[in-house]
């Protein structure tokens, strides 16, 4: 085809969006409400996961050691935990530390009442943030096994809990995408078709004096990618606009005890770019593809 009759399509694409302005704002409004849906699923999504990953990695494992264990031995120990996949913050707590910790938090500082207790009473141990909870089980398995470890306490039951929650929600997050974007496509195809519908003479006329099918579909693919590109950025506009809105809110009135989970609430700036180009993207998409269903009964005459 030569440019200047792509040319002469695309400008008649972007004439009959003019002249037909009521069907253009009724698809532009359907779109773009469709999109803020599915944007607004998916930032859920992606924060949910992310608070939920958060908490978990606020566990910790407890590794208890032999008694008797020597320097040398516990230092082997920590080089191995630093090499365990998982494992975080590694902090290691002596007997005489331990002892001090229950006489400060249990006996108001009292230490003559534990006057006379073996000084192995409370066994070295090593305190590790969880980076991964999803495989904590594997972990503490792998730490049981290692030499001159007696006993390791880790959060298993809440971890799990949590590993579950957050599946859950990407599973269902990611179910209502599907589900939305399915609706959209046929929301829009159904808005573009009585958009064609108002057009078929028109079709019908371009058909019998020999115009070819890509002839007739360019200017309404145009229309549709025009549509899905307005759609997308008013979308993303409103989003960005609603999202920071949203974000202070709930800023100014998390307590204390929720204000770590809610600072892991993602700022729009970490997501603007993935944002706007899933909007452009499905804008646009959606936009072409409802055209060429639009358009399929009528190119044949």
């Amino acid at each position: 085809m030569r440019a200047s009759s792509m040319r002469y399509l695309v400008k008649n694409g972007f004439k009959n969006l003019w002249n037909n302005r009521m069907m253009t704002v009724a698809s532009v409004g359907t779109l773009i409400a469709c999109l803020l849906i599915v944007g607004i699923a998916v930032l859920f999504s992606l924060n949910v996961d992310n608070m939920v990953e958060y908490v978990g990695e606020q566990n910790e494992l407890v590794i208890f050691m032999e008694a008797g264990t020597t320097e040398n031995q516990l230092s082997e120990t920590r080089s191995q935990l630093s090499k365990i996949s998982g494992l975080g913050d590694i902090t290691y707590v002596s007997s005489e530390e331990a002892m001090q910790s229950i006489v400060d938090k249990y006996l108001d500082g009292d230490a003559g009442l534990l006057e006379g207790m073996d000084n192995d009473f409370m066994p070295a141990s090593f305190r590790c943030r969880i980076t991964d909870p999803e495989i904590v089980s594997e972990i503490t398995d792998t730490l049981q096994a290692l030499p001159y470890v007696q006993e390791v306490e880790a959060p298993t039951e809440i971890t799990e809990t949590l590993v579950r929650l957050r599946k859950m929600i990407n599973v269902f997050g990611g179910a209502i995408i599907v589900a939305l974007v399915i609706v959209s496509l046929v929301i829009i195809t159904n808005t573009i078709r009585a958009s064609v519908f108002t057009r078929r003479r028109e079709i019908n006329i371009m058909k019998y004096v020999g115009a070819t099918n890509s002839f007739i579909r360019i200017p309404f693919i145009v229309e549709g990618m025009v549509l899905g590109l307005l759609s997308a950025c008013i979308a993303f506009g409103l989003v960005w606009a609603g999202y920071n809105v949203f974000l202070d809110i709930i800023r100014m009135e998390s307590t204390s005890l929720m204000a770590g989970v809610v600072n892991q609430v993602m700022p729009f700036s970490e997501l603007a770019t993935q944002v706007l180009g899933c909007f452009l993207l499905s804008g646009i998409s959606v936009g072409c593809i409802g055209s060429v269903f639009s358009m399929r009964g009528y190119l044949k005459v």
